[in-house]
């Protein structure tokens, strides 16, 4: 009996497979979706079981809600911010970043603080002997460097 209820679920298995490529052949054939967003949104499924990120809190900046990541797989930019989804709001530039850290310092990590800014950059955001926040480095998304969980890097995504 459990040879045949195995062939059943192998059978399925198969036919699911066949029916989600047969799907996204249309999405990217219909010329409504972007090939590329449709890929991103695959390769999110496919590396679903590596999770770079946990939600740690929330906090505000003017009427937009920002939620707070903290890293708790080592990762390089983009494995990190690529855990936020395909579409994400970005801060506009340093100078947004600095003014909701100098509004939250509380909420601000001892290790560096990130923040995706518009144009494909990465801002990171420390503490000095004072207490106040500077921008330490601005480096772009693409940038190939490993950031260490052991380090608690926080980071700081607007929310639409």
């Amino acid at each position: 009996m459990s040879n045949k209820k195995n062939a059943v679920v192998e059978t399925n298995i198969y036919e699911r497979l066949w029916k989600l490529y047969i799907m996204v052949g249309k999405m990217i054939m219909d010329g409504v979706r972007d090939p590329k967003g449709v890929a991103e949104i695959l390769q999110t499924i496919v590396d679903e079981g590596e999770v770079y990120l946990k939600r740690e809190n929330e906090a505000s900046f003017g009427d937009i809600r920002v939620v707070i990541f903290e890293l708790i797989k080592d990762a390089t930019f983009q494995l990190m911010l690529g855990q936020l989804g395909g579409k994400r709001r970005c801060w506009k530039n340093t100078e947004e970043a600095s003014a909701f850290a100098g509004q939250n310092k509380g909420k601000l990590g001892p290790n560096g603080n990130f923040f995706e800014l518009e144009g494909d950059f990465v801002a990171c955001v420390h503490l000095d002997g004072a207490g106040q926040p500077y921008v330490y480095y601005v480096y772009p998304l693409s940038y190939v460097s490993t950031l260490y969980a052991e380090s608690q890097h926080r980071v700081f995504s607007l929310q639409p």
